[in-house]
């Protein structure tokens, strides 16, 4: 995952892309503005561009008359359980293939939305309590509440999901808890854990049991009612890959509009976020206009969109280069979901991680380098070995999986290596996985992650469920990916 990804290091390539000051010519998207007004546009995207990320997500997931797992799509407050993981989802980018989505966007503007959990069972044939996680992320992608296994909760919960604004008094729900959602609009990500194909119709059944409603129709008979389609917002090729794609214009009015369905912290304001956005027409809770802000203002905010999203696109291909490595590995951020001012870094997460939980309900390290430090090869065969007693510090469980493009790689079914599989141990008690694009031999394919020789990169994503204070405090990194020649 991302770690240091600064505002400094978007906006010194900006200077290269400005050059001097000249005189604006009639198309926006070709002109030149002065470096500090491309600079401050660059900051306002930066600020952004999590609220356009959500915003475009939360329409083009909600624009559909049913729940449609296959694309994770549902009507607005209602659920969609993704029922197995498969290349072809792209809702998501990052997609686990060892717990299962259960998925809804929710708005409380109207009144509060009542989430109900079953009691978490224990996975069959063990006295091991199934691995069940919930998120709630807000529209400026802040997690502002989780609960579940790792944080003790077993029984039947009713979550009263309550806006910002709500001042009236709530009925007494057995076993229920008061979340109080920092913008009306919220991502409510429901991990279930899965231990493969066999084990499908468990997790079935519990997401099955998951159920949101209005607190208007809580405790009584309700069919949830068929979700509009509205034909000119568009549900391919995916919300992020459309996030990216907008252009200043169309960035910035989108935008203005999200901008103005949230609350605008306090913290922002301090920092002088107000006047920074107020540049660009952009005032909260008045209506924007971007026609009628001047071409050297319009030429800013074209080459800050493109400068931003050229800084993104080199980290996508070489995210070695903004990371906190150890071991070729990107160790997570702190304060991922919950950054405070820290808008870079939001951003970058917004850009390479969108629904990134806390660290400390789930730690990734992201793998983009072998421990000679030279990117990884889907052709090559490389091994990552822990040492005895040295196995990932998980209170659940850990995995690796591998990705290409941020999506699980076509072409194969076996997509992670997990703690639940029961990897084989070598004969001094170290485990080893092998990536690798073929068969490390019949005895090992446990322990093998597969790889494709057409990835020119891959992206194994480590995963460490519930993680103990080890992962957390920096006592425990992942060992390197050895090279096997």
């Amino acid at each position: 995952m991302m770690t240091k990804l600064t505002a400094y290091a978007l906006l010194t390539s900006l200077s290269l892309l400005v050059g001097c000051k000249q005189t604006p010519s009639q198309d926006p998207t070709t002109s030149s503005a002065p470096e500090a007004v491309v600079k401050d546009a660059a900051s306002a995207y930066e600020y952004l561009y999590p609220l356009v990320v959500f915003g475009v997500s939360t329409e083009a997931l909600t624009n559909v008359e049913k729940p449609t797992w296959e694309t994770l799509s549902a009507p607005i407050n209602q659920f969609m359980s993704v029922r197995q993981s498969r290349p072809d989802n792209h809702g998501v980018i990052l997609p686990s293939t060892d717990t299962l989505y259960t998925l809804a966007w929710t708005d409380v503007t109207n009144e509060p939305v009542v989430f109900t959990t079953p009691d978490i069972p224990n996975v069959p044939g063990t006295t091991k309590k199934r691995f069940m996680m919930y998120e709630f992320m807000d529209a400026w992608t802040k997690v502002y509440y989780s609960n579940g296994l790792q944080k003790g909760l077993t029984k039947k919960t009713s979550f009263i999901m309550v806006g910002p604004d709500f001042k009236g008094d709530l009925p007494t729900i057995p076993n229920s808890i008061v979340v109080h959602c920092t913008t009306n609009q919220s991502w409510l990500i429901v991990r279930t854990q899965v231990e493969g194909l066999n084990d499908l119709p468990n997790v079935h059944a519990v997401q099955d049991q998951y159920d949101l409603r209005p607190l208007s129709a809580f405790g009584k008979l309700f069919t949830q009612p068929l979700g509009t389609v509205n034909p000119n917002i568009a549900v391919t090729p995916g919300p992020s890959p459309q996030a990216n794609a907008l252009d200043g214009e169309k960035f910035f009015t989108k935008a203005a509009e999200w901008f103005n369905k949230v609350p605008f912290p306090d913290e922002d304001k301090a920092k002088g976020v107000d006047k920074l956005l107020a540049q660009f027409g952009i005032v909260h809770g008045q209506p924007y206009d971007y026609s009628a802000l001047s071409l050297e203002k319009k030429a800013a905010m074209g080459l800050a969109t493109k400068a931003v999203q050229h800084e993104f696109d080199k980290i996508a291909a070489n995210p070695a280069s903004i990371g906190d490595l150890k071991h070729g590995w990107l160790i997570p951020n702190p304060h991922l979901g919950n950054y405070g001012t820290d808008y870079a870094l939001r951003a970058g997460i917004a850009f390479v991680g969108f629904g990134a939980n806390l660290p400390e309900d789930g730690y990734y390290p992201f793998l983009v380098q072998d421990g000679a430090g030279k990117t990884l090869d889907g052709g090559k065969k490389y091994t990552i070995t822990f040492a005895k007693g040295q196995l990932p510090p998980a209170g659940a469980f850990w995995s690796v999986t591998n990705y290409q493009n941020h999506f699980l790689i076509p072409g194969t079914t076996k997509f992670s290596v997990s703690e639940w599989m029961n990897p084989k141990k070598n004969a001094d008690g170290s485990l080893t996985i092998y990536l690798q694009p073929t068969s490390p031999g019949a005895g090992k394919e446990l322990n093998w992650l597969p790889t494709s020789a057409s990835i020119p990169m891959m992206t194994p994503l480590m995963r460490l469920y519930w993680p103990l204070p080890p992962a957390l405090n920096g006592t425990w990194y992942p060992p390197p990916a050895v090279e096997v020649q």
